[in-house]
């Protein structure tokens, strides 16, 4: 029973020395570090893509190592490669990085190791800093609820975006688009948050927000009926031989109901051309409608249908009165003489 309890004892001082010894040995480990770019002048801008990391080897004990991997596992920023610009000069340049460039802030005992027959070095191309605004291209599809409709183009706000970065980087961006989204069933006016799309846009690059404001005019589909709107026959002709006939129809709007809210009959214009029933041969036609809407109505996404009915008005020729025929005077016949006759 004593020679296992010896054992056992010794087993674990042997497992205890033999931790101690590895955690005062330094050991390596390769990864990949970030590139961090620091100190820039205000008025610079980097042109070129550099890469985001650079493979480097450090070494410390086994225990620092093992954390630092793990922190870096789990996409922990542990370890990365500083690069002061504060001295840079405009054009192509490249940059040795030796360990004054390598930092790892919770590892103070985590060491940076030279590579052994290259150089590290980062390549840049630095330009003259401006700032420009850019259209924003709205990728966005947004459909109404059934019974609903989209009663006016989306309205983006800002329409254009400020950026800043290097001149010969900005003058190749046309335009910064949306997130690809759809807004399904509507049935109300909103206003959404859309995030922007920067995967268009160059390296360094800095826009001024990442969402814009996008408000959509949603309304109730309605219908509403004007009576007696007059006809109006335009154009060269005699007016005292011809006339329409119906002269007044009843005008059926179908669209969304705030913009059918401010339409009444005035709004509402009848006409004719006298030529076209010569022209197209016929007696009877469709009037032109013309519906003079406020400014801020959409006519072509807010009113979806107009039906007129009698659909067709017919060109009629008045019928002249004959004049009366002149009463003619009585004419006296003579009477003989009775006695004369006898």
């Amino acid at each position: 029973m004593g020679n296992i309890v010896l054992k056992i004892t010794a087993l674990i001082f042997g497992i205890a020395l033999w931790f101690l010894v590895i955690s005062q040995k330094d050991f390596q480990l390769s990864l990949e570090a970030p590139l961090q770019f620091v100190k820039l002048p205000e008025s610079m801008a980097i042109a070129s893509k550099p890469p985001q990391t650079l493979s480097v080897k450090v070494e410390g004990h086994s225990w620092d190592l093992i954390r630092l991997q793990h922190q870096y596992k789990n996409k922990q920023n542990v370890v990365s490669m500083i690069v002061d610009l504060q001295k840079a000069e405009l054009g192509a340049t490249r940059i040795h990085l030796d360990s004054k460039n390598f930092v790892a802030p919770n590892f103070p005992d985590i060491r940076f190791v030279e590579p052994e027959n290259q150089l590290l070095f980062v390549d840049l191309d630095l330009d003259t800093r401006i700032h420009r605004n850019v259209p924003i291209k709205p990728n966005i599809q947004f459909n109404a609820a059934q019974g609903y409709l989209l009663a006016d183009q989306p309205k983006i706000t800002p329409e254009e975006l400020k950026v800043s970065g290097a001149r010969n980087a900005l003058t190749r961006i046309i335009d910064i688009p949306t997130d690809s989204i759809i807004f399904d069933s509507l049935s109300s006016s909103q206003k959404f948050n859309v995030p922007l799309d920067f995967t268009v846009l160059p390296a360094f690059v800095n826009p001024s927000d990442s969402t814009i404001q996008v408000s959509v005019n949603i309304q109730k589909m309605e219908s509403k009926t004007f009576n007696n709107v007059p006809v109006n026959l335009i154009g060269f002709y005699d007016k005292t031989k011809y006339y329409l006939d119906p002269d007044t129809v009843s005008v059926e709007i179908t669209g969304g109901k705030q913009a059918l809210d401010s339409i009444g009959a005035s709004n509402i214009l009848l006409v004719l051309e006298y030529n076209r029933f010569a022209i197209e041969d016929v007696d009877s036609l469709p009037p032109t409608v013309k519906l003079i809407l406020p400014p801020e109505i959409n006519r072509d996404m807010a009113i979806k249908a107009i039906q007129i009915k009698p659909e067709k008005i017919r060109l009629q020729a008045k019928v002249a009165e004959l004049p009366k025929p002149a009463e003619q005077p009585a004419i006296a016949v003579p009477v003989a003489n009775e006695e004369k006759a006898q």
